[in-house]
């Protein structure tokens, strides 16, 4: 812990030589540590640290005045007289009128914000504090004795939250609150007095402009809510603070909700190895990704689903970030389209209604040819679709691959026969089949395995939505916010869970710097 200037104010010569030997003596290690840290931040120059050139001096560097400036003895004699009669008239002229009317003197420069006694915007309704909350130091900042709990204390600052009271039994609705928070000053033995700190966390390059600490007017409860009413109930900034007014006279500045949503987002960024760890655990596992524009920029929501838990990201559409994604990897049986990057996995299967419907867009081409052939294969598809959901109910004895080993045959046929095809719609298809060949037939040989990739996209569609309303995100940690905020989200409404008030205890505790709740629990009936 760092010495403060409230602190170092209170140290002068009397007071140590008051101290005891071993307590000079840790009042001294703490001055050295901060010392030694002060002189390598005053070291610290672009050369070696990652302090940009313009933090230097203007005397450490060189005067860009002195670079590409000419002498006047070099200056080009035809330039320097240009726009000069014979007789020297206009020079005279110029030099004559220069001397009558001397140049006015340039205004300054207006410095950015408004000017200094300007009427400003602050909160102007008045909230009634309902309880009160104090914060001791727990240690004397100067020699770390353990401070008394009876010791001296007083006030010196605070700072007022709202927020929701927990459920009680046989209440309906919500109840606010509006706790004062005060931070207390504490009188040593040694004579110091130490101030109780709110906590902050340290900056983190991932989460820029983002803080999370103690210090807020939003309590844990109510920033869950905002986040529901935010991702789940897809409300913008303005129609949470015109809604929060209408319905419970609560005003709160968009400003205020939008930065209490992304603190949301850096406090739940630890569940994200959590949800990852339950991901690859699944023995099923459903991927799609959808188009997600990031400030303009072209990017994809990619949904990793189980039975009870959901993972969304945002990044580009690369095998690198669902490879990143699943971290140590995934060995259960991957479920998802035609798109090239899954086929790394070999325990995979294909999504039928997708290969159905491009069937079906063959089917009804205008060219004749190829809509007998796309006819034909849909047909195909169709009767081994249904035998196999038959299969599941009453599975025939010799099994499915056997009593339809011509249908497959003739299906096979089709594809190798149409390889080569002039048509580019139906050479993609077969060849699409031809590629995935093993993969698509799997559940004909496993009839209780899966058809459909419906859970990822249906997982999907809530923030598709979303995305026509918001069109996207508009920067890196507003993304990474957005995707975790949604994981969790969805994962506590799989497991029946209320996600606000789930999120409300991971924004308390990260608020703290204390270790994360677990996600809910999975239903024992599950």
């Amino acid at each position: 812990m760092h010495l403060r200037k409230h602190d170092l104010l209170q140290m002068n010569d009397e007071w140590l030589k008051k101290l005891p030997a071993e307590r000079l003596l840790e009042v001294s290690k703490r001055l050295l540590d901060d010392v030694k840290e002060l002189h390598d931040r005053l070291n610290q120059n672009p050369d070696n640290s990652s302090r940009p050139p313009t933090s230097q001096a203007p005397w450490e560097r060189a005067s860009d005045a002195e670079v590409g400036q000419d002498s006047p003895s070099e200056t080009n004699p035809v330039e320097a007289d240009e726009g000069e009669t014979e007789t020297g008239e206009v020079r005279e002229e110029t030099a004559q009128s220069e001397e009558k009317s001397p140049s006015a003197p340039k205004a300054a420069k207006k410095k950015a914000g408004k000017p200094l006694g300007s009427q400003g915007f602050g909160r102007t309704q008045k909230l009634t504090v309902t309880a009160t909350c104090e914060h001791r130091p727990e240690n004397c900042a100067a020699c770390g004795l353990a401070l008394a709990a009876d010791a001296k204390s007083e006030a010196y600052t605070g700072w007022d939250e709202i927020d929701i009271a927990p459920p009680a039994e046989g209440r309906i609705g919500l109840l606010f609150r509006v706790t004062r928070h005060l931070l207390l000053e504490v009188e040593c033995t040694c004579g110091h007095v130490s101030r109780a700190q709110p906590w902050r966390a340290p900056p983190d390059s991932q989460w820029e402009k983002v803080e999370l600490g103690e210090w807020r007017l939003v309590g844990p409860q109510l920033a869950g809510v905002l986040v529901f009413l935010g991702l789940r109930m897809r409300l913008s900034r303005a129609r949470i603070r015109e809604g929060l007014m209408e319905l419970f006279g609560l005003m709160l500045s968009t400003g205020v909700i939008d930065e209490t949503i992304r603190e949301a987002g850096r406090a739940s960024f630890p569940l994200e190895d959590r949800l990852v760890a339950d991901l690859v655990q699944a023995p099923q596992l459903n991927v799609d990704e959808t188009s997600w524009k990031e400030s303009g920029l072209l990017l994809w929501l990619w949904a990793l689903v189980t039975t009870h838990t959901v993972r969304f990201l945002i990044g580009p559409r690369t095998a690198e970030i669902l490879e990143n994604a699943l971290q140590d990897g995934y060995h259960g049986i991957l479920i998802s389209d035609g798109y090239g990057v899954y086929r790394a996995w070999k325990n995979r299967l294909r999504c039928w209604p997708h290969l159905m419907r491009k069937l079906r867009g063959l089917a009804e081409s205008t060219d004749r040819r190829v809509a007998g052939v796309g006819k034909e294969m849909e047909g195909l598809m169709q009767t081994l679709m249904d035998a196999i959901y038959a299969a599941r109910i009453d599975p025939p004895p010799e099994g499915l691959p056997v009593r339809y080993a011509v249908d497959i045959a003739r299906l096979r046929h089709l594809c190798e026969a149409h390889w080569m095809d002039a048509h580019p719609a139906l050479r993609s298809v077969v060849r699409e089949f031809l590629y995935d060949w093993d993969v698509i037939l799997r559940p004909v040989a496993e009839p209780p395995l899966p058809l459909s990739n419906n859970a990822a996209e249906q997982a999907l569609r809530h923030w598709v939505i979303a995305r026509h309303i918001s069109h996207g995100t508009r920067s890196e940690a507003g993304s990474r916010a957005f995707a975790l905020l949604a994981s969790v989200i969805e994962t506590c409404r799989r497991r029946g869970a209320s996600s606000w008030r789930y999120l409300g205890t991971v924004i308390a505790a990260a608020r703290k710097g204390l270790p994360l709740p677990p996600l809910p629990a999975i239903p024992a009936a599950a």
